[in-house]
């Protein structure tokens, strides 16, 4: 019977269906009922979608001031976000709050008011001058409301304005105030395609993309801060007024009035309708009623197509003129008010265009600011900061009826401009921040007279195509065998915990600002000074200066590996000397092992002297003379503890550890106790816990390290020390299971406590142990919670405090780590939030973050905050300033060139990219440690009795612009038990032709054997010209490669070294990515979904020809697919794959095992994001420390558990977390709850459907099986189960949900009187787990 495929609308979705003749045409006769075989039901699976690191686009940088006159604050405003920065004295933009909730895209925003910066400042100058005066003080008070918002921003959604300022909460914090107000009309064509603000901030102005204005009349800022005085929502809008024009609504701007008519509103506008420009202005006075002012459309004059489309209108301040600027035209237009406007030309220097520019044509002028100037200066003089797309930058000054008086060209500033661009002030000269939409932007200080100066770079916007994930290159051998290696790789032989995570990088910008950014999340730490010492150095301390002296400045005390030194730091740290012994009190000539600082002292403890320092005195005393025993003489001093009253020393003599505790009377040590130890004393700490005042002591004890705890409160009798307080102990042995050779003695490193009840151990094997009491009353602890941080030992010591307590530092070889208490836990003392600590050099950005040994607070020195710290990396003192909440840090390795493709080899521990520069293509080799291009191209010649390498600038078939590659491939291919890594490079050349290199490489010996510098030598293999056409993408598997041609597809495999097509398929559409799948190849379609194709059966190899085994029957436009069922618990005959498509929707596809005879895919969950995914990767990319640990029920993490990341254009990174049906249940459950408060910063889109309002977790729609995890990290943000569980029932219904998760009770759902707190820390510590960032 013929049939044939057909495309049929189900359930709003194109579905393929086989269709008969007979149905087709309409007609029908009898046939046999057959038995139709249903497909077998899916596994029900939900998805949790959370936002790592939310996109880099800045669209608009504004000054703006949204919570006071004080504060020089700049809004940097992107797609879907609002930072604000402070600017602050040392120039440097410290973020204050960030706003990411909106309902959609932001299409345009302004500021509405005048920024009063200057004036504030004046005032403040004024007043400290009366404070210093010997006479009466003068008062210069600011303006009533000065604590109050002197600016509001307004933004302009696709369906809404909001207005936004600042108000600060009662801790201190700054947080958003919104106002929102509805653009009405639904038929209208992109509103705020143009939008204005008048010079008096009284009006502004939205343009649609068609036929279209309206201007809405504000009220003042003085009645908006009236209004939220008095505890109102602000209502910005007085009155509106459309008005439709005839054609395309091109500029709209509002003029500045001139000085005689202050009262008047001026409203420019450029329309283009049948290939005709005019301008047309609208003008009316501040008290005439917006309905008459717009009642008659303005015919305009028409303007000279020979000066080209306008680019940019700038109203100038002086007499109602603007400045336009076409692609080829400059000039001052004047008299718009009188008659057709007047136009003087301009004539613009034209400066050759620079390295960032991206394209063939001429650079041209692209956005433009006013630097603020004080009073009425701008009244007869105008000044203009006009910047063009490559980075130049022209200052114009415009006076009166003279014109342009001052053309000068700046920079260029080293990035591409496009919008983002503006001017702040400072007391140091004016600061340009640009950016634009190639890569990241720039920060410039602009002084009277000088070169700007680069003052740091401006993380933005750049398209993002590829991304990869990497294993530490650190653990993995660096040799080249070509052939297979027989000895199990690292990852068989070691836990889970033990590997470093991987690391993501990613193919970033274009032309001379393309990079590969490294993706990284934590906290950051800002690298102010770095000082490089002669010599190692273990640790250091902050110590204030005594000196009586006109010079600001502190110590830094190094203790090094056989004796001690000083530096002397002033405080802006543009001096640093040493100082020598004879110069100082302290004792430089041994090793320092403790200090004690305050305000008013200083305690200094080495191996053979204490040093107490203050003000007014000094005292130093013998070690050996405080030991006081007949063998002082033999011995030594190994470790020490110091607090203000206590001295506690640890000794070796004559085989035999002792602790020895002396106790401080200010200016002498008392000996006061003497344990002796059986085992070694690793280290030490002084602490008050609750028995009173105690040693500390970390023990290793036959091999077991312990924790031992000496009550040495003095009212207790010496005889009963060690006999009715014996000290507790905790053993602790890890390696059980393990190799022991493999694994070092472990040992306690370092010992904190944070108050009476909290202690914290670091381990010599990188673990860190949090301890708490047994019983709330008792006096013996138990191990509550053991994180793994590296492989080499941890250190701990006090961090910052938070509003939830004090933190911990944790620095070992993973780097430096914050451990954070989380409020409201029902276990006290477990840190549950940790952060990574990421160290950045705005000088090299590129630079990785070294390894800390050591910290040192600098919070008892005057003039430093809680936020700057020491730290100490080898022979380097950095001296940072710690950010105070996690976010995006990127690292920035730039290529000077467009990278198309990444991929990294773990055989030679590089990432491997294509970068085409100045339309060349060139691959090259990374170190992704150091950033360092490892790349030497070669050509091999021939010899008789050798290889020889020749060097070349390129490799065969690339060097050439005619070719255009298209993927770049890691191909490990097998062959007669040899194993090789090939990397395939498949691209277009100039005659339509394909081209195919394969290219090997080599680490050179010469390096690994000399410790020279690193290189990889690599060169063509071999090469082929593919007649079919140009390759679309490709991938490999351990014989072979894929190669897709429009819709076909084929295998090639070598054979007596040559390509031979081994077989083909026909594709419905072109492949957009492939992936081998045990055996399968997965092909997603550009318009048909997921093909899953069999190629390795007898009967594929028979036919030469691919077998398909199932397709998906949904049409869907697919962009990129992952599978995820190999690592998901899935049985093996089954998969689950991702796939993401350019509407922004990722699907969940589930394919059934063969036994079924089943042939479709069935779509399990779906997923509606705000962007597209572009790329998906798996693999281990989360913290050690999150690894191995007790979770919830039948979700326990194993360690080989995987994490899916999924980059989006815009930068975004997004992770995916598959979950089980129970889990699903409370989390969608808490979304829904969400979702009916209608609280906007919540749930700032709304709901897409009645449905979303239910309180159905029983439902199983594709949509409804995805739980958004950014309103989830809301709800844990601002704790808002307190708010939005309204009823008895609906803490019923969550108490039950609770009840599928293994918490270690069975109170849900019969709690005591405190059940809903109960209840909401138990969801909280749920929520805290599934939503913590995999990076």
């Amino acid at each position: 019977m013929a049939s044939l495929q057909a495309q049929v609308f189900v359930n709003d979705e194109w579905v393929t269906q086989t269709v008969t003749a007979e149905e087709l045409l309409g007609t029908s006769r009898p046939h046999p009922k057959s038995v139709v075989l249903n497909d077998p039901a899916p596994p029900k699976y939900g998805v949790l979608t959370r936002t790592i690191i939310e996109s880099p686009i800045i669209r608009w940088v504004l000054p703006i001031q949204l919570r006071s006159p004080l504060f020089n604050d700049v809004a940097l405003v992107g797609d879907q976000s609002v930072q604000i920065c402070e600017l602050g004295t040392d120039t440097q933009l410290q973020p204050i709050a960030r706003k990411v909730s909106f309902s959609s895209k932001i299409r345009n925003c302004r500021a509405i008011g005048t920024n009063g910066y200057l004036t504030a400042r004046k005032h403040s100058i004024l007043r400290d001058i009366s404070s210093n005066s010997s006479s009466s003080p003068t008062s210069t008070p600011l303006a009533d409301g000065a604590e109050l918002f002197q600016q509001v921003l307004v933004l302009v959604l696709a369906e809404e304005l909001v207005f936004l300022f600042m108000n600060r909460t009662a801790t201190g914090d700054w947080k958003f105030v919104s106002s929102h107000y509805p653009i009405t009309s639904g038929t209208l064509a992109y509103p705020g395609f143009q939008m204005t603000i008048s010079p008096d901030g009284g009006y502004l102005a939205l343009a649609c993309s068609e036929d279209l204005f309206i201007v809405y009349q504000l009220e003042s800022i003085q009645e908006l801060r009236r209004q939220h005085s008095n505890g109102l929502s602000i209502k910005p809008i007085k009155s509106v007024q459309a008005r439709a024009v005839r054609g395309v609504v091109h500029k709209l701007e509002f003029l500045y009035p001139g000085f005689e008519k202050q009262s008047y509103v001026i409203l420019l506008i450029i329309t283009a309708h049948e290939g005709v420009l005019r301008l047309a202005v609208y003008d009316w006075e501040n008290s005439e009623r917006l309905q008459d002012a717009l009642a008659v459309e303005k015919s305009g004059h028409r303007l000279d197509v020979a000066f080209g489309v306008p680019l940019l209108i700038i109203p100038l301040t002086v007499c109602s003129q603007f400045l336009i600027i076409t692609d080829r035209y400059v000039a001052i237009c004047s008299d718009v008010l009188g008659g057709p406007p007047e136009f003087i030309p301009l004539e613009l220097t034209r400066l050759d265009k620079t390295d960032w520019h991206y394209g063939t044509h001429t650079p041209m002028w692209t956005t433009w600011t006013r630097p603020m100037r004080e009073g009425n200066y701008h009244t007869n003089t105008d000044v203009i900061y006009l910047a063009r797309e490559d980075g130049w930058v022209n200052r114009l000054e415009v006076k009166g009826d003279s014109g342009v008086e001052t053309s000068l060209y700046m920079g260029p500033l080293e990035c591409n401009i496009d919008s983002e661009f503006a001017s702040l002030s400072t007391s140091h000269g004016e600061i340009l921040v640009a950016g634009g939409n190639y890569g990241p932007g720039a920060i410039w200080l602009v002084k009277p007279r000088k070169n700007p100066k680069h003052l740091g770079p401006l993380l933005n916007w750049s398209p993002t195509i590829d991304l990869v994930l990497t294993k530490d290159a650190n653990t993995y051998s660096k040799s080249d065998n070509r052939k297979s290696s027989k000895r199990p790789v690292l990852a068989e032989k070691a836990r889970g915990h033990m590997l470093a995570p991987e690391r993501a990088f990613a193919c970033s910008g274009r032309g001379f600002s393309g990079a590969i950014v490294e993706l990284r999340y934590g906290i950051q730490a800002k690298i102010g000074l770095d000082l490089l010492y002669s010599s190692p150095i273990k640790k250091c301390w902050a110590i204030p200066s005594f000196d009586d002296t006109s010079v600001a400045a502190f110590f830094m005390l190094l203790s090094l590996p056989e004796t001690s030194a000083l530096l002397h730091i002033s405080h802006d740290f543009s001096e640093v000397s040493e100082k020598s012994q004879n110069e100082v009190k302290f004792d430089l000539l041994s090793p320092t092992l403790a200090v004690y600082v305050s305000k008013d002292i200083v305690i200094q403890i080495t191996t053979t002297h204490a040093t107490i320092l203050s003000p007014t005195s000094c005292y130093q005393h013998s070690i050996s003379d405080m030991i006081e025993g007949p063998e002082n003489h033999l011995t030594t001093v190994t470790d020490a503890a110091i607090t203000r009253e206590i001295l506690a020393l640890s000794v070796y003599s004559q085989s035999i550890f002792k602790i020895i505790v002396f106790d401080f009377n200010g200016t002498t040590f008392r000996r006061q106790r003497v344990f002796t130890i059986e085992g070694e004393v690793t280290t030490l700490s002084v602490n008050t816990l609750s028995a009173g005042v105690c040693v500390l002591a970390g023990l290793s004890q036959k091999d077991l390290p312990t924790l031992a705890i000496f009550p040495i409160d003095p009212s207790r009798p010496e005889e009963q020390e060690l006999v009715d307080i014996p000290p507790a102990s905790i053993n602790l042995y890890l390696g059980e299971g393990e190799d022991d050779d493999s694994l070092a003695i472990n040992a306690v490193t370092s010992i904190l406590c944070h108050g009476n009840k909290k202690i914290l151990i670091g381990m010599r094997n990188g673990d860190v142990l949090t301890i708490g009491p047994t019983h709330p009353l008792g006096e013996d602890f138990t191990v509550t919670r053991t994180n793994h941080f590296g492989v080499s030992p941890s250190h701990v010591s006090t961090g910052m405090v938070f509003s939830t307590g004090p933190s911990t530092l944790v620095c070992n070889d993973a780097g430096v780590a914050i451990m954070k208490e989380l409020d409201g836990k029902r276990q006290p003392g477990c840190f549950e939030e940790i952060s990574r600590v990421w160290l950045t050099d705005v000088n090299e950005p590129h630079s990785p973050s070294p390894t800390i040994n050591s910290v040192a607070k600098l919070h008892e020195i005057p003039d430093y905050g809680d936020s700057t710290w020491a730290m100490v990396a080898g022979t380097h003192i950095l001296i940072v300033e710690l950010q105070t909440d996690p976010g995006p840090v990127p690292r920035h390795i730039p290529t000077k060139g467009t990278p198309l493709g990444i991929l990294y080899s773990e055989r030679l521990g590089a990432l491997i990219t294509v970068v085409v520069k100045k339309g060349v293509p060139s691959l090259h080799f990374l170190d992704p440690i150091t950033g360092a291009d490892l790349s030497r191209p070669t050509r091999r010649v021939s010899d008789q009795d050798d290889e020889q390498y020749a060097d070349v600038d390129y490799i065969t078939c690339l060097g050439n612009p005619e070719i255009k590659v298209a993927s770049l491939l890691n191909w490990r291919y097998k062959n007669k038990g040899n194993l090789y890594e090939w990397f395939v490079v498949l691209a277009k050349s100039g005659d339509d032709q394909g081209r195919l290199a394969v290219v090997f490489a080599e680490q050179e010996t010469a390096a690994t054997h000399t410790g020279s510098p690193r290189r990889i030598r690599f060169w063509t293999q071999f090469s082929r010209k593919i007649k079919d056409g140009s390759p679309r993408s490709g991938t490999t598997d351990d014989y072979g490669l894929f190669l897709n041609f429009g819709t076909t597809l084929e295998y090639h495999v070598i054979e007596d070294k040559k390509f031979r097509t081994a077989m083909k398929y026909d594709l419905p559409s072109p492949a957009t990515s492939l992936e081998v799948v045990d055996g399968h190849l997965h092909v997603l379609t550009a318009h048909h979904s997921l093909v899953i194709l069999d190629y390795k059966s007898d009967v594929a190899v028979r036919s030469q020809r691919m077998v398909q085994v199932y397709t998906d029957q949904f049409c869907r436009n697919g962009t990129h697919s992952v599978d995820v069922g190999s690592f998901m618990g899935i049985g093996e005959p089954q998969r689950l794959v991702l796939m993401s498509n350019l509407m922004c929707t990722v699907y969940g596809l589930w394919s059934p095992s063969p036994s079924s005879n089943a042939a479709n895919l069935q779509s399990i969950f779906r997923a509606d994001l705000m962007r597209s995914i572009k790329k998906f990767v798996h693999g281990h990319t989360r913290p050690r420390w999150t690894r191995d640990q007790p979770r919830y029920g039948n979700i326990r993490s194993r360690p080989d558990r995987h994490d899916i990341l999924g980059l989006a254009v815009d930068g975004s990174l997004s992770q995916f977390s598959i979950l089980p049906e129970d889990v699903w249940r409370l989390l969608r459950y808490v979304q829904i709850l969400a979702m009916r408060s209608k609280d906007n910063y919540l749930v700032p889109c709304g709901h897409s459907s009645p449905r979303d309002l239910q309180l159905d977790i029983n439902s199983n729609t594709k949509t409804e099986m995805h739980v958004n995890g950014d309103i989830l990290q809301r709800c844990l943000e601002t704790k808002a189960l307190e708010r939005i569980v309204l009823t008895r029932g609906q803490l019923n219904t969550l108490q039950n949900l609770l009840k599928a998760f293994d918490l270690g009770t069975d109170e849900a759902g019969s709690l005591m009187p405190d059940e809903a707190l109960t209840t909401y820390e138990y969801t909280y510590s749920i929520l805290d787990h599934y939503l913590a960032p995999a990076l």
